[in-house]
C-alpha cells in the first residue's frame, strides 16, 4: 500500500473546495485591479470599480469583469469578447495551456480547470503587485507617466521570464550577523559589477539613525570567495559603505590615515581619527594643508556627522546624538533590540541587534540569477540590470558595458575594468550622451539601454538543434540569452579583447553620430511632448538603425544623412508614431520598423548591413528582429 495519491483520487468535495478558494482569490484580485485611478499608457481603466461579489463564476459573466481590467495583466493580445469559448481559449493561449490542461472536462458547461484557475490567479497576483509599483512610481517626486509606464513594462518582462534556470541546489546560508562581524570581515566593496557610491549625506545619516533606533535592515548578500580572498558584496554596498564610514573603518579611509600618520608620526593622527574626529579634522588641515570639506571626506571615505533638526529621525532620548560624529557619541547609551548598551558596543561588539546576511558559499552564476529573481518577486526590488551585473560580471562584456554607460564606480579606471577599453577613443562621451538624453543614475538605466542595443545588434536567436530562429522574448531575457551564449560557448568572439574594443568603438561612434544629428528626429518622436528627453524604444530603435548604417556605409554616412534628413524627420513624426500597446511583441515590432525604415531611407540593404556585422562579430541580431512583424491593427 502506498501513501501516494493520484490526482483523480482526490475526493470531489476537496477539489470543489479548492476551486471555490481560487474563485474567491480571482474575484478579489479583479476587484482590486478595477479600483485604480490611473494606469500605464495603453492600459484602459475599468469603467467603474466593482467588488468581489460582482464577479460571478456561476455563469460566464465573470469574463466581462476580467475583460475590463485585462490591460493590467499585460497579455500579448486583447481577449476576444465574441463568445465564451473564444475568450477561454485565448486566455489559455496566454498561459501556454492546452485545452485538456486548462478546461474542466467534468464541468456541465465550458469552464476553467483547476490548472487554468491557478494560472489566472497567479497572473492576477503579479498584476496587483506591479499595479501598486506603477502607482508608487507615479507618486514619486518628478515622476512622469511615461517613465512609470516604462518601468511597469520592464517589470512585466522580468516576471514573464519564469523558467527554472538550474536544477542543482544552491549552496547558500541565511544568517544574522552582528554589525561588528561585517565591519571586521574582509569585504570587496567594488567588484566590477558594482556602481559607485550614490547615496547622499541624508541617505547615509538616515541609515545610521535607523540602526540607533533598532530598525531592522534588509539583507546583505555576499559571495564567499576562495581562500583568504575578500567576500564580494553582491547587494548592500551602499549600506555597508555607510556603516564602515560612520565608525571610521572604511579601508580607503584607513589607508589615507595610515599614509598621513607615516608623514607625521609625532602627531598620533590614528588615535585622533578614532577617538576625536573633530580634532583630527583640525590636525589634518594644519599638517596636510587641506580642509576636509564634505566633498573631500566623501572622496576619502572619512566619517560623517549625523543630521540635525527636523530631518533627523533622532528625537526625545536620542536627540543629543544629532549632528555628532561617531567618536563623539560612541559612549552614549541606546536601547536597541531590548538591550541597553553603549553605541560603540552596538557597532563593534557582540550585540543582540543583527543584520540578515545571505552568504553564497558556492553557486553558479545562473543559480544566483534564479535566487535573485525569487527575491525580486518577494519584494527585494532588485531589477534585471542589478541582477545581471552580478550574475554575469565575470564576462568581460558586462563590466565594460557598465563602465561605458557611466554606471560603474568612478574611482575605477577603464584599464582596471577591462584593458581593451583603453583603446576605445572618447568612450566617456557615450555615458555622458545617454545622461543628456534623459537617462539618469538610478538603477543602471544607461547600462540597460546600452546592453539592449548590443543585444539587438548581435544576438541571433537561431536554434541550431531545431534549425529555426526563435521569436524575440522580453528585453531582459534577450540580453541574458546573449550573455549566456558568451558564458557557455567556448572561444566566443565576444570574449576576445580586440573584438570588444572594436565593438565599443563602433557603438561610441554610432552614439556620437546619432547625437550630433538632432535635426533628424521630430520632438514628438522623442517623448511625445517637448522632445527634451528620449524614451527607451525610440532611442534603441534609432540608435540600432544608425549603428547598422554606420557599419554598412562608414565612408559616406554623413552624406547619406544630409541627403535624407528631411525624409527621416518626417518619418519620425508620422510613420514611427509612439505605440499605444505595451506588449513585448508590439515593442519589438516598433523597434523593427524604426531600424528597417532608417536603413531603407538611407539606401542601405538590411541584409548587407547584417552581413558586415556577422563578419565583424560572429553573429548578427537583425534577422531575428526582422521576424517580429505584427499586423497593422495590432500596432
Amino acid at each position: 500500500m502506498t501513501d501516494d495519491i493520484e490526482a483523480n483520487d482526490i475526493p470531489e468535495h476537496e477539489e470543489e473546495g479548492s476551486k471555490a478558494a481560487l474563485h474567491e482569490s480571482i474575484a478579489e484580485g479583479l476587484a482590486s485591479l478595477s479600483d485604480a485611478t490611473d494606469a500605464p499608457t495603453g492600459v484602459k481603466l475599468a469603467a467603474y470599480a466593482f467588488t468581489a461579489d460582482d464577479v460571478d463564476f456561476s455563469t460566464g459573466a465573470w469574463t466581462s469583469r476580467l475583460s475590463s481590467v485585462q490591460g493590467w495583466l499585460s497579455f500579448e493580445s486583447d481577449l476576444p469578447e465574441t463568445n465564451h469559448q473564444d475568450f477561454l481559449l485565448a486566455l489559455l493561449k496566454e498561459f501556454a495551456l492546452s485545452e485538456s490542461e486548462g478546461l474542466d472536462s467534468n464541468a456541465s458547461s465550458l469552464a476553467l480547470s483547476e490548472d487554468g484557475l491557478n494560472a489566472l490567479a497567479n497572473r492576477i497576483d503579479t498584476a496587483i503587485k506591479l499595479q501598486q509599483r506603477f502607482l508608487d512610481d507615479l507618486d514619486a517626486d518628478g515622476a512622469t507617466k511615461t517613465a512609470a509606464t516604462a518601468s511597469w513594462v520592464t517589470a512585466w518582462g522580468e516576471f514573464d521570464d519564469d523558467e527554472p534556470i538550474s536544477p542543482e541546489p544552491v549552496r547558500a546560508k541565511a544568517e544574522t550577523w552582528p554589525i561588528y562581524q561585517l565591519v571586521d570581515s574582509p569585504l570587496n566593496l567594488t567588484p566590477s559589477y558594482q556602481r559607485g557610491d550614490v547615496w547622499s549625506a541624508s541617505d547615509r545619516s538616515a541609515l545610521i539613525e535607523s540602526i540607533l533606533r533598532g530598525i531592522p535592515l534588509p539583507s546583505i548578500i555576499l559571495l564567499r570567495k576562495k581562500g583568504s580572498e575578500p567576500h564580494e558584496v553582491v547587494d548592500g554596498k551602499q549600506r555597508l559603505t555607510t556603516i564602515l564610514r560612520f565608525v571610521g573603518a572604511h579601508p580607503i579611509a584607513m589607508q589615507k590615515v595610515e599614509e598621513a600618520h607615516s608623514r607625521h608620526p609625532d602627531n598620533d593622527l590614528k588615535t585622533l581619527f578614532h577617538e576625536d574626529y573633530p580634532a583630527f579634522r583640525r590636525a589634518w588641515k594644519s599638517l596636510e594643508g587641506e580642509t576636509l570639506t564634505a566633498r573631500v571626506e566623501n572622496e576619502y571615505y572619512f566619517p560623517f556627522r549625523l543630521r540635525k533638526g527636523k530631518e533627523s529621525a533622532l528625537a526625545n532620548a536620542l536627540k543629543s546624538l544629532q549632528g555628532k560624529y561617531y567618536s563623539q557619541i560612541k559612549t552614549n547609551e541606546v536601547a536597541v533590540a531590548d538591550q541597553d548598551l553603549q553605541i560603540f558596543q552596538l557597532f563593534t561588539k557582540l550585540a543582540d541587534y543583527k543584520i540578515p546576511v545571505i552568504e553564497y558559499t558556492k553557486a553558479e552564476p545562473r543559480q544566483i540569477h534564479e535566487v535573485f529573481k525569487l527575491y525580486n518577486k518577494q519584494g527585494v526590488q532588485l531589477n534585471a540590470e542589478e541582477i545581471r551585473n552580478a550574475v554575469y560580471h565575470e564576462i568581460a562584456l558586462t563590466p565594460a558595458m557598465l563602465f561605458a554607460a557611466g554606471d560603474a564606480d568612478p574611482r575605477i579606471s577603464a584599464p582596471d575594468i577591462a584593458p581593451f577599453l583603453a583603446d576605445v577613443p572618447d568612450l566617456e562621451n557615450l555615458g555622458t550622451t545617454l545622461r543628456l538624453h534623459g537617462f539618469g543614475d538610478s538603477r543602471y538605466k544607461r547600462t540597460k539601454v546600452l546592453s539592449w542595443i548590443i543585444a539587438v545588434l548581435l544576438h541571433d536567436t537561431f536554434d541550431a538543434k531545431e534549425g529555426e530562429r526563435k521569436p524575440l522574448t522580453s528585453t531582459a531575457k534577450h540580453i541574458d540569452q546573449l550573455l549566456d551564449q558568451i558564458q557557455t560557448v567556448s572561444n566566443h568572439p565576444l570574449t576576445q579583447g580586440s573584438t570588444l574594443a572594436r565593438l565599443f568603438t563602433w557603438i561610441a561612434e554610432a552614439v556620437e553620430l546619432h547625437a550630433s544629428h538632432d535635426e533628424l528626429w521630430a520632438d514628438s518622436f522623442k517623448d511625445g511632448a517637448a522632445g527634451k528627453k528620449w524614451q527607451e524604444l525610440q532611442l534603441v530603435g534609432s540608435l540600432v538603425g544608425i549603428a547598422l548604417a554606420l557599419i554598412a556605409a562608414p565612408n559616406d554616412i554623413e552624406e547619406r544623412l544630409a541627403v535624407k534628413a528631411d525624409a527621416i524627420r518626417a518619418a519620425s513624426a508620422t510613420q514611427w508614431k509612439r505605440i499605444k500597446k505595451t506588449q513585448t511583441k508590439t515593442q519589438w515590432d516598433y523597434i523593427r520598423r524604426i531600424v528597417i525604415g532608417l536603413l531603407e531611407l538611407l539606401d542601405i540593404d538590411p541584409a548587407d548591413a547584417s552581413e558586415v556585422v556577422r563578419e565583424e562579430y560572429g553573429s548578427s541580431g537583425l534577422e531575428s528582429l526582422q521576424m517580429m512583424v505584427l499586423p497593422p491593427d495590432n500596432e
